[in-house]
């Protein structure tokens, strides 16, 4: 069920130890959203990451939920991007909703929370060489405590999980197997009972200086090797298929894209741009919205 509340804002977020309520205002009505208590097992980790990451966002909710409530109009199907790649509607406007959690992945738990009361669904993609995500000692992955349960509440909102590629940061800087490594990834999500449909690359400094991520996969491979510092790395030796995804997010099937990477969108006037352009969207249209919970949440005052 989606809300079609005009205008939809977020009054505040309050937050008192166990428990976070935002409250949705229109003129009509008034909705009070009582987020889970955060579990022992993760709040050292909450704690530490908060404290370091919170203050790096830049909108608040209350943009956000004037975004979904733009994407909450009839003309508009907003999907995971597993469905979204799999859906033709030419009465709609098809939209495939996704978050890298580079991060902060408590910004992407308020984040997946607000989208339930909207009854949009969407895909948070999970970063394995992210501080919140552990760290790797002696070629194993040591994942934070907690970190499990968090990815559970995230999916339980309805939300598809994905993983974040930066396979070649895990080749070149760890020196691992990028096919082994992801391989025991996909191991750990199906622990959880999570299904993994496919993956994003990650623009990694290291990615950066080198290759995008996606090219460690020989579908989109424009060589055999890249080199870093004077070494030879070896790309293409599986494909998309062998490595366990359906898809990759940048492969997809569409035609406008809208992104707030850096904590910026890229429309010169911003979310105001980003709102006229869904506006004069056309069904048919396909568009891929990347949002980073990274950057969200700043306080209204």
């Amino acid at each position: 069920m989606s809300f079609k509340m005009n205008p939809l804002l977020i009054k505040k977020l309050l937050r008192n130890g166990s428990l976070i309520v935002i409250i949705l205002m229109s003129s009509f009505c008034e909705i009070d959203i009582p987020f889970d208590e955060p579990l022992s097992l993760y709040s050292g980790l909450e704690m530490t990451i908060r404290s370091k990451y919170d203050s790096y966002a830049v909108f608040k909710w209350e943009q956000y939920a004037e975004l979904l409530g733009k994407l909450s109009q009839e003309k508009f199907i907003v999907l995971p991007l597993n469905e979204m790649r799999s859906t033709v509607d030419d009465s709609k406007v098809v939209v495939g909703l996704r978050h890298d959690v580079d991060l902060n992945p408590f910004k992407a738990l308020e984040m997946a929370k607000i989208e339930k009361v909207y009854g949009i669904r969407s895909t948070y993609y999970f970063l394995s060489t992210a501080e919140y995500y552990g760290h790797i000692n002696n070629s194993t992955m040591v994942r934070s405590t907690g970190i499990e349960d968090l990815i559970k509440e995230i999916h339980k909102t309805g939300a598809e999980i994905g993983i974040h590629n930066d396979l070649i940061t895990i080749m070149i800087e760890y020196n691992l197997d990028p096919f082994l490594f992801n391989k025991e990834e996909l191991a750990f999500y199906k622990s959880l009972k999570i299904k993994i449909h496919g993956t994003a690359a990650h623009g990694s400094p290291l990615a950066k200086k080198t290759i995008p991520n996606y090219q460690v996969f020989s579908d989109f491979a424009k060589s055999k090797s890249v080199q870093y510092q004077g070494k030879k790395y070896p790309l293409g030796s599986h494909s998309l298929k062998e490595y366990g995804y359906k898809y990759e997010a940048y492969s997809i099937n569409y035609g406008i894209y809208f992104s707030d990477s850096g904590g910026k969108w890229n429309d010169p006037d911003g979310l105001t741009g980003i709102i006229k352009k869904l506006d004069s969207s056309k069904a048919g249209d396909r568009i891929q919205i990347l949002v980073h919970p990274d950057w969200w949440g700043r306080a209204s005052n």
